[in-house]
């Protein structure tokens, strides 16, 4: 994974960046197959059953593009896997992806006949769908391409979604992340469900209220999912970096000072009889909290066996080795902050799902919808995220840097969400005043329950993202 900033590129000692990147490709692979074979399946049955041969000769062109674009990207994604980092979008495929979403938005708002609309979203679907299959193909034949060459006769390595990637480089770095297989398959899939998540949304026949709700559920879960994380330990400077990547401001960076730090403890709950434990850096005075996403994945593989990220860390920058047991009193610093972050992303949840399930919401699909959806995913991260600030202040603020040049990702969502608005009011601004405000009112509902639910979900990930730091008095 590429992090180190030195000049000179370090070379490496020991390990292997991109360990266990074969195995990880057989789940990613099975999962673009079974949602590019369903979303397929779903939209040609109903060009089928609309019987039009024009669009069916449209899709069958899309379907050929869109499995050659899949063959493409599939190298990119085995790239991703062998270097074990994030998958970042070149700005190719951004601006196609813009063009191509903006098409199905401008069709939208031109068209007010249902029975134009249903076949225009299931052509347009064919070629995301032939594109996560092609994806499948070619990872495939990747995979089996790089076993035959791999076949020799030194023994197998014993590849675990438990173990971690630990290299080493030159310059005394060390890089810990979990091995390609325990992260790849959850980076890449969680793509998936966001592209299933308005799939839902635009294909499915249930009610509206449950497809808004299985549309929000597997967008937002496929968003808070699509990250990596790794801890880049500088010995020199006894400096731990923390790297979390992410989409639309999931993305966090904590540059950690080990300076005043001179052990790591583990820290169990008294009351839960050892099962909740906390990996603390403590100090003469303060103590710092290591995010659960990373600690909760390091247990030890056998009772016995030493917790690699505790071993490491304790190795690189020489502290002491401590466990301890503490009451919830001793403890409050950490539940109160985790706790009121839980208790606050499940309220919001629940009040999303109960406004969707019981208020009614816009019967049929349009352009303010889709720019909805996708506003309320660009800009809940950024509104979590204060949400998270006030709700547990001894929370560790991101270092990421801010880019002043470009617009932040809450101001996209919320000139999106503006948009969404104006779309809205324009398609029935000669309506009366209260007929205009009932109308706008399934759109508003629509809007305040995906903002809830997705509000929720992000928190309930922040809270096991974020370190918290506590100051012994």
């Amino acid at each position: 994974m590429q992090v180190s900033p030195s000049p000179i590129q370090p070379q490496l000692v020991s390990g292997k960046v991109g360990w266990g990147w074969r195995q990880a490709t057989y789940p990613i692979s099975a999962n673009f197959g079974f949602a590019g074979f369903l979303m397929l399946i779903v939209a040609i049955a109903q060009l089928v059953r609309i019987g039009d041969s024009d669009f069916l000769l449209i899709s069958i062109f899309l379907v050929v593009t869109g499995s050659g674009i899949g063959v493409y990207a599939a190298g990119k994604i085995v790239d991703v896997c062998r270097q074990n980092s994030e998958y970042v979008f070149s700005q190719r495929q951004l601006i196609c992806t813009a063009a191509y979403w903006l098409l199905l938005v401008a069709g939208f708002s031109t068209t007010s006949s249902d029975a134009l609309a249903k076949p225009l979203v299931a052509v347009w679907w064919t070629l995301p769908a032939s594109t996560f299959i092609g994806i499948s193909g070619a990872m495939i034949l990747q995979s089996v391409k790089a076993k035959s060459k791999a076949k020799t006769k030194q023994p197998s390595e014993e590849i675990s979604t438990d173990i971690l990637n630990i290299v080493t480089y030159s310059d005394q770095t060390v890089l810990v992340s979990p091995s390609s297989l325990g992260q790849q398959p959850r980076q890449f899939n969680s793509l998936v469900l966001i592209v299933l998540g308005f799939f839902f949304w635009t294909m499915l026949d249930f009610s509206t209220n449950i497809r808004a709700i299985a549309a929000i559920a597997f967008t937002i879960t496929g968003l808070t999912g699509f990250f990596t994380w790794q801890a880049q330990l500088r010995s020199t400077e006894k400096i731990l970096h923390l790297r979390f990547s992410g989409l639309w401001g999931i993305a966090a960076e904590y540059m950690i000072n080990l300076h005043p730090f001179s052990s790591l403890s583990v820290v169990k709950l008294q009351e839960a009889n050892g099962e909740l434990s906390w990996m603390q850096l403590g100090g003469a005075n303060k103590e710092i909290t290591i995010p659960l996403a990373m600690t909760m994945l390091t247990s030890p593989i056998k009772e016995g066996t030493p917790d690699q990220l505790a071993q490491i860390l304790r190795q690189e920058f020489h502290l002491a080795k401590q466990e301890t047991e503490r009451d919830s009193l001793g403890l409050a610093h950490v539940l109160l902050p985790q706790g009121a972050g839980i208790l606050a992303g499940g309220t919001l949840i629940t009040v999303g799902g109960l406004l969707l399930f019981l208020f009614p919401l816009p019967a049929k699909l349009s352009a303010e919808s889709m720019l909805a959806w996708l506003s309320i995913c660009i800009v809940s991260p950024a509104i979590a995220r204060v949400f998270l600030k006030l709700i547990a202040p001894n929370s560790l603020q991101s270092d990421r840097p801010r880019h002043t040049s470009h617009l932040q990702h809450w101001e996209i969502g919320t000139a999106l969400l503006l948009i969404s608005a104006f779309l809205s009011t324009q398609s029935i601004e000669k309506v009366a005043a209260l007929v205009t405000f009932n109308q706008a009112l399934p759109l508003l509902t629509l809007i305040c329950g995906w903002l809830s639910i997705s509000l929720g979900v992000c928190i309930l990930a922040f809270v096991r993202r974020t370190p918290l730091w506590n100051i012994n008095y």
